[in-house]
């Protein structure tokens, strides 16, 4: 016992550790000077309508919590939750939304310092700096993982331990609880991401197109007025969007091992140990991240004068690697010592979850680099036209799906039967989970080199639009050349890891579904409302990218008709622009946005459960898995390429010509593929799971009495 209080602990220990750190570097970085007072205004403005944003996002978050919690309460009153599911899910959204806001301060915060270091010192220390300030987002994201699996864990564990005459029912009630605190991070994710998503996507394409294409204005430049938009864009949906979905992915996770832990244990003296092995194994990751951000701090504090995009591409590809290195060799002597060298075997099952996310990182680098023969070869067509572009960017992100989903495959295929799945099938399921989890615990690292993305990109937009000399933006530019290579590597791991956690999540919801002696594998084998149910599932993520893209493209109208008569404005010298005009746009638009997916998201798990039967739910969440992780890496990487083939072009000094033109109309056809949909696809799949077991025994109930085919 006294092992297992000492490890229940090690969370809180990783989480002070890793946030203690993230002030370290964060005060750090406010050190450094903030630039000239125009650098200072520009700054300050993305800032601002950064925050006007999320706190209107929050307003509409508040009525949809108010409806669930009310639901919720409803759930609790005729004994289909428990009352602490109450308070989990609230604090599930809250701390993703704290974690929002926080990630989106330090970004906007340190746009305007990393400019001042590209036109003061070069390269090496304008890349130190955006560095260190995205290792703040990315340690501060494990804080608050580590902290909130392990409080709730923790306070469920004494709650019900003190009253329960039986271990296994006071663990069965843990489980479930948490998983309501997955629905509320889940939530917010959703809120936060996809409206994120929305609202810069249609402030990129309608700055870009009018700016490049009709107007012939470089990127950012401070006669387009919408820039200032589409830099605000950059923080709501690549930082504080991805930081709330990277949460609820590794929360999701570690959750779903938990409850899959107690399954494959419930007769064991492992039990708990079983359950808190996850925690263990997501500290190690945050351990691992730790040490690598401090290899490449050093690494990068040598290169001064001397670096370049290659070597800086290299060392972060580097720091993702000791991230993989340390967890596996963490990993090891975690599930040793808590299980027990007999369960060596389950070390081997994080051993392919790990190797496997970095493999989907490299496969995503293949299809959207400039370096590699795809954004190449899409580059190129910009000579026949932007439709050829436009083709041949759809045609290798359909490709590109094949081998991040062969990978799938193969660790899920691996992790199951190295746990002894073949003989003990809820052994494999938790072995499949454990893949999930230390895939996902490169978080912390993945993070940090994502969030460095909109980081850098917004010091090239400050360098623009306070006129600083051309080898400044060609500096920035460089930065921004890294970050597009980071990010797309951060994605691929997130989408790859969203599908094995989504597929550990359905089968926590097809072991609660045994667990209530309700015999879906009978019924899937024989009854045809599954077929309907699958159906469902593979439409789903149709209709929803339906949405999100439609809203996208109305409020890129808007946007297109007000740059047009403002830059016109601006030309004539009639005026200075008004960017306010384009954060008011794109706000109601993400706004009204997320209104129909929001409601569809939680109802569908619900009625198809009513309509078909738990049966139906559980081929609902089969299709919506398969046909969103194929649509996820489609969409993700064929925007990757066709934005990486523009930014090919413009580095090679063609801006201003026809293929110029072309790539752009490519760019602003990819962009709400790879920012707005893609990314919401992960969040869909996982939501829809979570959905599901937590109605569960509601859904099982009001099946037998409701419309019976």
């Amino acid at each position: 016992m006294s092992n297992m209080l000492w490890l229940r602990i090690v969370p809180f220990m990783g989480a002070v550790i890793s946030l203690i750190l993230a002030i370290i570097f964060a005060s750090l970085v406010r050190k450094k000077s903030r630039g000239t007072a125009r650098m200072i205004e520009i700054s300050d403005a993305i800032s601002i309508g950064s925050r006007a944003y999320l706190n209107q996002q929050a307003k509409v978050m508040s009525i949809f919590f108010a409806v669930l919690l009310a639901l919720f309460g409803v759930m609790v009153y005729f004994k289909y939750l428990e009352w602490p599911s109450l308070p989990a899910f609230a604090t599930g959204m809250g701390f993703s939304l704290l974690i929002g806001y926080i990630g989106m301060w330090i970004s906007t915060t340190s746009n305007s310092r990393v400019t001042f270091a590209a036109q003061k010192k070069g390269l090496g220390e304008a890349m130190n700096i955006a560095f260190t300030a995205a290792s703040a987002s990315g340690l501060l994201l494990a804080t608050v993982a580590l902290f909130d699996t392990a409080f709730w864990f923790n306070i469920l564990y004494w709650y019900y331990g003190r009253t329960a005459a039986n271990p296994v029912d006071s663990m069965e009630s843990v489980v479930n609880i948490l998983i309501t605190f997955t629905i509320g991070a889940s939530f917010a994710a959703f809120f936060m991401r996809t409206g994120g998503g929305i609202y810069t996507k249609a402030a990129d394409m309608g700055a870009d197109y009018v700016g490049k294409v009709e107007s012939g204005l470089d990127e950012d430049d401070y006669r387009n007025p919408a820039t200032i938009a589409d830099n605000v864009g950059d923080n709501v949906g690549d930082v504080g969007g991805m930081k709330a979905d990277s949460l609820e992915s590794w929360v999701g996770a570690i959750i779903a091992t938990e409850f899959l832990g107690f399954l494959a244990f419930r007769n064991s003296p492992l039990m708990l140990n079983s359950i808190i092995l996850p925690m263990i194994i997501s500290t190690a990751g945050a351990i691992a991240s730790i040490l690598a951000i401090f290899i490449i701090k050093i690494i990068v504090g040598r290169y001064k004068e001397n670096a370049t995009v290659s070597k800086l591409t290299a060392t972060t590809l580097a720091g993702l690697f000791i991230t993989v290195i340390g967890i596996v060799i963490l990993s090891f002597f975690t599930v040793r010592y808590i299980l027990g060298s007999s369960y060596t075997f389950l070390f081997y099952a994080t051993l392919g979850g790990v190797f496997a996310g970095f493999l989907i990182g490299l496969f995503t680098l293949l299809y959207t680099d400039s370096r590699y023969r795809p954004t190449r070869n899409i580059s190129e067509s910009a000579k026949s036209g932007p439709a050829t572009l436009v083709v041949n960017g759809l045609a290798y992100g359909m490709e590109s799906t094949l081998l991040p989903a062969l990978t799938v495959i193969a660790v899920m295929l691996f992790s199951f039967y190295i746990s002894g799945g073949g003989t003990d099938f809820k052994m494999g399921l938790y072995g499949v989970s454990l893949a999930a989890v230390s895939m996902l615990s490169v978080t912390p690292f993945a993070i940090t080199i994502d969030v460095y993305g909109p980081i850098a990109d917004n010091s090239g937009g400050i360098a623009s639009m306070t006129e600083l000399p051309s080898e400044v933006r060609k500096t920035t530019d460089k930065l921004d050349a890294v970050g597009n290579t980071t990010a797309a590597i951060g994605k691929g791991i997130l989408i790859g890891s969203a599908a094995i956690t989504a597929l550990a999540l359905g089968q926590a919801y097809f072991s609660k579904i045994e667990l209530l002696n309700v015999n879906v594998l009978l019924d899937f084998m024989r009854d045809p409302k599954i077929l309907a149910g699958l159906f469902t599932g593979v439409m789903l993520p149709f209709l929803f990218t339906s949405l999100l893209i439609g809203a996208v493209g109305r409020a890129a109208d808007k946007v297109v008709i007000e740059a047009r008569k403002q830059i016109k404005e601006i030309m004539a010298g009639r005026s200075k622009g008004d960017p306010k005009a384009f954060i008011t746009i794109v706000t109601r638009a993400a706004q009204r946005g997320i209104i129909a997916p929001g409601i569809m998201i939680f109802a569908i798990p619900v009625i198809v459960g009513i309509l078909l039967g738990p049966g139906g739910v559980v081929a609902l969440i089969i299709g919506t898995l398969l046909s969103g992780f194929g649509q996820a890496i489609f969409m993700a990487n064929s925007g990757g390429a066709l934005d990486n083939a523009k930014k090919k072009i413009e580095e090679e000094g063609r801006s201003g010509t026809p293929e110029h033109a072309a790539a752009v109309v490519g760019d602003t056809v990819g962009d709400p593929l790879k920012d707005t949909a893609g990314p919401s696809m992960n969040i869909l799949i996982k939501l829809i799971s979570v959905v599901a077991i937590e109605t569960a025994v509601l859904v099982a109930d009001l099946s037998g009495k409701l419309f019976h085919f």
